[in-house]
């Protein structure tokens, strides 16, 4: 009996005791986010500037705990005082989703998601692109009905006064900080001196006045109408099969062809439409776009489309094309690299050693593998099966 209440009080202590560990955790990061903000709520801009990283142990925090931290990110962007602050959200929502990627339930990566987008044309966005998801099909889930809308929207460019607001804000605080604090004073001496006035104050305020005319507003203005949707958002739309945005698609696709667009779009509608059905996008892609500097080995799980890897071989078998890998920094040629990206999605594989991805210390075994491989492929073109789905293990 004694030793049951013992087991019994030693389980309900070892219990409290992580649970407190675990309010120790959360109030750590509710206390790392509010010395973040202090650091940032200054004038003088900071960017991505700072070293202020911190990656979240999720696997330490409640779902509760989770959302807590979201919406304490989401006043971040409620304020319009400190753009430095606008830098720090993006960052804390990217760490929040990039970094533990696999402990986020989904309703965390929904309200991540919706709050990235929510915010998608506020400044200070910048590199933090929470679309780490692109290829993965099944974290489609997490665009909520909210989210989708949301993508409309930003496919559409639309955008609020609110948000140039912002924009203006972020720039003058750049301008005080960085212009020379002569910048101006001759034009505003000169216009004092014909208004007959001296005052510094009013020789101040003139001379902010052209900073804001000739600086402050066309910079702002460039800022806020060259933030547009991502290459990476508009191939979102096409595994989201959202066939709704389709006319806004070839709309903004013959914009991009007839005048200039950020790098990426183009391809990025292109693909979008087809994966959304549209044959003559296909046909594109399949006549123009299947070189191995063009094509990624991760597109073919975003297509599913078995002609799309025979014409990828077709088109980069022979090519003297020589590909750049981050473990090589010699050349390897294309010729090869085709046949070493497409061996992961083959999933009627046989049992022959001589098929198997070669583990060899000399570049000549694989140049024979790729060799025999490629002869088995074509000899058993008719009955390959591909496998888009799951993990892909990629060599190099």
């Amino acid at each position: 009996m004694k030793k049951d209440i013992l087991i019994t009080v030693c389980v309900v202590f070892l219990v409290s005791n992580l649970h407190a560990q675990q309010k120790n955790f959360f109030a750590y990061y509710n206390h790392q986010i509010d010395s973040l903000v202090s650091i940032y709520s200054i004038e003088k801009p900071m960017g991505d500037g700072g070293n202020y990283f911190f990656s979240f142990e999720d696997e330490k925090l409640s779902a509760k705990e989770k959302k807590n931290l979201i919406v304490k990110i989401r006043k971040m962007f409620k304020q319009d005082e400190y753009p430095n602050l606008y830098y720090l959200g993006h960052k804390l929502l990217y760490n929040m989703a990039f970094y533990h990627q696999n402990n986020n339930s989904p309703q965390i990566r929904q309200m991540l998601l919706e709050t990235y987008l929510q915010y998608y044309f506020y400044p200070g966005k910048g590199k933090y692109e929470l679309l780490i998801y692109i290829y993965d099909v099944k974290y489609k889930f997490d665009y909520t009905k909210k989210a989708k809308k949301r993508i409309v929207e930003i496919l559409e460019n639309k955008k609020t006064e609110e948000e140039y607001g912002l924009y203006i804000i972020e720039r003058r605080a750049a301008n005080r900080y960085y212009m020379n604090s002569t910048f101006g004073l001759d034009d505003a001496n000169r216009i004092m001196k014909k208004r007959e006035i001296k005052n510094d104050t009013i020789l101040e305020q003139i001379r902010d006045s052209i900073l804001e005319v000739r600086n402050v507003l066309p910079e702002a203005k460039r800022d806020f109408e060259s933030a547009q949707i991502e290459p990476d958002l508009i191939r979102m739309i096409g595994i989201l099969e959202m066939k709704e945005c389709i006319p806004v698609l070839k709309q903004k696709l013959t914009h991009c062809i007839e005048s200039d667009c950020l790098y990426g779009q183009e391809k990025a509608y292109r693909y979008a439409l087809a994966r959304l059905g549209d044959e003559e996008q296909r046909q594109y892609i399949l006549d123009n776009l299947m070189d191995i500097g063009v094509f990624d080995r991760r597109d073919f799980s975003y297509f599913k489309d078995d002609e799309m890897i025979w014409k990828y071989i077709e088109v980069n078998r022979h090519s003297k094309t020589l590909v750049y890998t981050d473990s090589e920094s010699h050349g390897v040629s294309a010729s090869f690299m085709s046949i070493e990206y497409i061996y992961p999605y083959i999933k009627n594989l046989p049992e022959d050693k001589n098929l198997e991805y070669p583990n060899s210390r000399y570049m000549d075994d694989y140049f024979q593998w790729a060799q025999l491989f490629y002869e088995w492929l074509m000899k058993n073109k008719e009955s390959v099966e591909f496998d888009y789905e799951g993990e892909k293990e990629f060599h190099w």
